[in-house]
């Protein structure tokens, strides 16, 4: 029996020990976000951070930081992350599809980069470890003693630019830390790869892994917040279609109220855009058809020449039970 407990006693000491860096832990932990559906997704370009500090493993810290913060944006579904350092390349991949050495099949049309609204970019203030003072008392309560212990510190500057104007519309700190108690500083990072699986098993690792998540929530909130409005995407006789389907969640039967263009209203003295005039009600429809990326409506009020491409919709009230279900018709899923 002695053996047996001391079986089970060893085992649970391996479970505890492989639960900090085990080799269960995801690569790229997912951060926690409010459904995209329901928000704008706002076109950034994520640029090369500078690097103030050195880094245990002589890594490129600044390429390498944004690689893993474009990637983290991309999975949170709530932002359309265009490739801006790397554009030269694709630029003179499609002047050479246009010069005639390459088949038409496939060929990509000039012009068709989309514009980004914002850039995102920063600065690494802190990447090590750090010795962290701290006192403590013996079980007895006689006597007081100091300590020391040792942490993972990653500490960020963040900020967002908005395009148009040039202005910095978000700049905050950033930081995290994680006791690194069985890592040394330099020896512990040895042919350690910035990036990869042993990297985000390290303390380093996991309070990067931290300091990027919160500047992915940073800047949803600076630029991603805003719900999203269906809008007229186009008009077909008495069909009205509508730039939103299953990945907006938009549902059979709703009613939508369609509204003319408002008036912008400038502020004065700097000349931005800082809302607009609402429009009025032109007409109501019904969504008779939702695919993956639009949704087809019939007009049940308003005349179909008030509808025109771009106006804002908004929800109204859903007709009674029977009539809904004798307009609307599922869409077949595409394959």
């Amino acid at each position: 029996m002695k053996n047996y407990g001391l079986i089970l006693g060893l085992a649970a000491v391996c479970v505890t020990g492989c639960g900090q860096y085990g080799m269960d832990m995801p690569r790229m932990p997912a951060v926690s976000m409010p459904p995209a559906a329901g928000y704008v997704k706002p076109t950034v370009a994520v640029m090369r951070f500078n690097c103030n500090t050195s880094t245990p493993g002589n890594w490129n810290l600044g390429d390498g930081l944004r690689d893993v913060l474009a990637d983290r944006l991309v999975a949170s579904g709530r932002f359309r992350v265009i490739e801006r350092p790397e554009l030269s390349a694709v630029a003179d991949e499609v002047q050479l599809q246009q010069n005639g050495q390459t088949r038409q099949q496939q060929r990509v049309t000039p012009g068709r980069f989309k514009n980004v609204q914002y850039l995102v970019k920063g600065t690494v203030v802190d990447f090590g470890h750090a010795e962290v003072s701290k006192s403590f008392v013996d079980w007895a309560q006689r006597f007081q003693a100091m300590g020391a212990t040792q942490r993972a510190v990653v500490s960020v500057t963040l900020q967002v630019v908005d395009v148009e104007s040039g202005e910095i519309i978000s700049s905050e700190f950033l930081e995290e830390s994680v006791p690194a108690h069985t890592v040394a500083a330099q020896a512990g990072y040895k042919d350690v790869a910035f990036g990869g699986s042993v990297f985000w098993r390290k303390p380093l690792g996991e309070a990067m892994s931290h300091v990027v998540d919160k500047c992915v929530r940073r800047v949803s909130t600076s630029v991603a917040s805003a719900p999203w409005t269906p809008r007229v995407a186009g008009v077909q006789d008495a069909q009205v279609l509508i730039n939103g389907g299953w990945d907006r969640r938009v549902k059979l039967g709703t009613q939508l109220e369609v509204f003319e263009a408002g008036g912008k209203i400038i502020d004065p003295d700097t000349g931005d855009v800082i809302g607009s005039h609402p429009g009025k009600p032109v007409g109501r429809v019904l969504i008779t058809q939702v695919y993956p990326h639009y949704s087809v409506s019939r007009l049940i009020s308003g005349e179909a020449s008030s509808i025109e491409y771009g106006q804002r919709c908004a929800s109204a009230r859903k007709l009674p039970p029977a009539s809904a279900s004798s307009a609307v018709v599922a869409a077949t899923p595409r394959q």
